[in-house]
């Protein structure tokens, strides 16, 4: 029988109400919490978390005002069919995410699938499997298409997917909630390992502990837990041979604990990391690719080099945004490695790549585009508007901060 105690995690990876787990589960035997999905599933449903996660990073590149994390706040698991609830303002860009459409030579999106509106839903159907979409009407997709969604499917070349950890990724999109306290989620495949970052919300020692040891974990699956600075943390999720030990460890209560005390859903956050630095405007948007943000992940920058000249970008492009001479580009496409921090941030903002994808930064706080004029000014001025400003705020007088707003004056004003 459900228990009280299997009521509360259920509903707490998934989102589902209580009434909700209960009409689907029944009185008889429970089976787990999650269930696992068949190997045609786990394939669909590995593809449908990459596609989330570039919608969320479109989100997020995009400043939209919805937290990321709350782009899909319920997975509703019935015995026929996986329902996502999708948030409205989010819905547009998960699905450009996830129809395949060509760009160049490539496909992007999840390959092979179809829309099918219902009444008060919209399913999604490819090969191996597929979701439905809940709340979405007949009305809400004609507005969708009329925004420009494609509708036909391209025809796909071979799955380049079969070295996905699929039966994990699968376990995540099915336990999205988990994340709903975090400002935002990413994700990249390297190798055979699934690897997820996220900032603030729940500890990544707890997010571990509750996917591979908890009624709610992932079968089959392992865990390391990462932590960087401010507030970002991580996960690397790989397949066992062997399902994680739920019979030799306690259900750990301490992890279910702090997710609870982490977990607060807020407002979005501004963030510098994730935004290009100076976009060029003939290069075509591909950070979000799999094998694009596989390779900035791993700072392979031939791999980059060579997506790019696939996607049309011409060797002498290259070597006029990044500054390198053409020699210099020639050795990087031939294996050659880029280890310079320096030289990786610097190619990094000539073509417009979002520095966090390349683990360049963390820094999430606001950036000042308003000019600099301090410069041009000579030092007698500058310490009289100084002393000035510091007069006005002796006696009380709420004001901005003297002289021009850039962090470089703010941290250095005049002596």
């Amino acid at each position: 029988m459900l228990t009280s105690s299997d009521l509360r995690k259920r509903c707490r990876c998934t989102g589902e109400t209580p009434n909700e787990v209960r009409r689907q589960r029944g009185g008889g035997d429970p089976g787990p919490l999650v269930p696992v999905a068949g190997p045609g599933q786990q394939r669909f449903e590995a593809g449908m978390l990459q596609a989330v996660v570039r919608a969320m990073a479109r989100m997020r590149r995009r400043g939209h005002p919805l937290r990321p994390t709350a782009m899909v706040d319920r997975v509703r698991l019935d015995a026929g069919t996986v329902g996502l609830r999708v948030h409205d303002t989010a819905l547009d860009h998960l699905l450009a995410e996830v129809l395949p459409v060509l760009s160049g030579d490539r496909l992007r999106g999840v390959p092979g699938v179809r829309a099918h509106p219902g009444r008060d839903h919209l399913d999604l159907r490819g090969p191996d499997g597929g979701l439905r979409l809940l709340g979405v009407t007949r009305k809400r997709w004609r507005q969708a298409v009329e925004a420009g969604l494609p509708t036909r499917a391209p025809d796909t070349g071979p799955d380049r997917r079969t070295s996905w950890p699929t039966a994990v990724m699968s376990g995540v999109l099915r336990r999205l909630p988990l994340w709903r306290g975090a400002a935002w989620l990413d994700g990249v495949v390297v190798g055979d390992a699934l690897e997820l970052y996220w900032r603030n919300g729940p500890p990544a020692e707890a997010v571990a502990a509750i996917l591979t040891r908890s009624a709610c974990a992932v079968p089959g699956a392992a865990a390391r837990p990462y932590a960087f600075r401010d507030a970002v943390r991580g996960v690397a999720l790989t397949e066992c041979a062997e399902p994680a030990g739920r019979v030799d460890h306690p259900d750990p209560k301490w992890a279910w604990d702090l997710w609870l005390a982490t977990t607060a859903p807020g407002g979005a956050v501004h963030e510098r990391a994730v935004r290009p630095v100076r976009p060029a405007a003939d290069l075509p948007d591909v950070w979000e690719q799999p094998e694009m943000r596989a390779a900035l992940a791993l700072r392979r920058m031939d791999a980059v080099y060579r997506l790019l000249l696939r996607h049309g970008v011409t060797r002498h492009r290259l070597a006029t945004l990044t500054g390198q001479s053409p020699r210099e580009v020639d050795d990087v496409l031939a294996g050659g490695r880029v280890e310079s921090y320096d030289a990786l941030a610097g190619i990094a903002e000539a073509l417009g790549v979002p520095p966090g994808y390349m683990g360049l930064a963390h820094d999430e706080r606001p950036v000042h585009d308003e000019p600099c004029h301090c410069e041009h000014l000579d030092e007698r001025t500058k310490r009289d508007r100084f002393l000035a400003h510091a007069a006005l705020v002796t006696v009380g007088a709420d004001l901005p901060t003297w002289g021009c707003r850039t962090p470089v004056c703010r941290s250095n004003p005049p002596r």
